[in-house]
């Protein structure tokens, strides 16, 4: 079946491979850019792409998107290096009430382990890798943290979201998932950014065994 998906995050890698494997599929997409020169001709010429230009600071571009004719939400956004606050954090709390008032089904969000899920039961690993971020990541830690305090707090029975979180990042092939907690054995600490893009599209279903939770991924 296919879907009218609202993406914000789509020029980064991670984002590029989710539109590409989208268009694949036949679904039509609403892209919510920063900089629209950094789309690719073969996406932003496709009949079933439109592309809006705002930041995620404003409001009235947030509504904009928010009022495109899309049921599905996805969020690649994160923090760049020269980020300061929790900007994603905090366009995620403007956006969730648009996504509401505009009867979407579904939000799924990319988030990392620097949110502990409830379900997690930590490893030794993921304790380096939150540490690793703290000490080098800049306002990354915060800003993951936040967003997935945020996501995780919203009422599924109005829109069911997914908190997807990811390891270490790499651009090799698609390859199977396992979506699972830390500490649970399977819990690997890599993935690539096309599987990412095929699990979201598997899951982005309203009858997805993760509505309402916050798996880690990893191939």
């Amino acid at each position: 079946m296919v879907s009218h998906i609202l993406v914000i995050g789509a020029t980064g890698q991670t984002g590029l491979d989710f539109c590409h494997a989208a268009l694949n599929q036949g679904h039509t997409l609403t892209l919510y850019v920063r900089n629209p020169s950094k789309l690719p001709a073969d996406i932003t010429g496709n009949s079933n792409v439109t592309v809006i230009k705002g930041t995620l600071e404003d409001v009235a571009g947030l509504q904009q998107a928010a009022t495109c004719g899309a049921t599905i939400f996805v969020s690649f956004a994160g923090p760049v290096s020269s980020s300061k606050g929790t900007p994603v954090t905090d366009a995620m709390k403007a956006i969730f009430p648009l996504l509401v008032a505009n009867k979407f089904t579904r939000a799924m969000v990319l988030g990392t382990c620097s949110y502990p899920a409830p379900q997690d039961k930590g490893a030794l690993k993921w304790k380096a890798s939150v540490v690793l971020i703290k000490m080098i990541g800049g306002s990354a830690y915060q800003e993951f943290n936040g967003l997935g305090t945020f996501v995780t707090s919203q009422d599924a029975a109005q829109l069911k979201w997914t908190l997807f979180r990811v390891p270490f990042l790499g651009n090799g092939p698609e390859a199977p998932v396992t979506a699972t907690f830390t500490g649970m054995g399977d819990d690997g600490m890599f993935l690539s950014r096309k599987s990412i893009a095929a699990w979201v599209l598997a899951e982005m279903g309203e009858d997805s065994s993760w509505v309402g939770k916050a798996p880690v991924l990893s191939n």
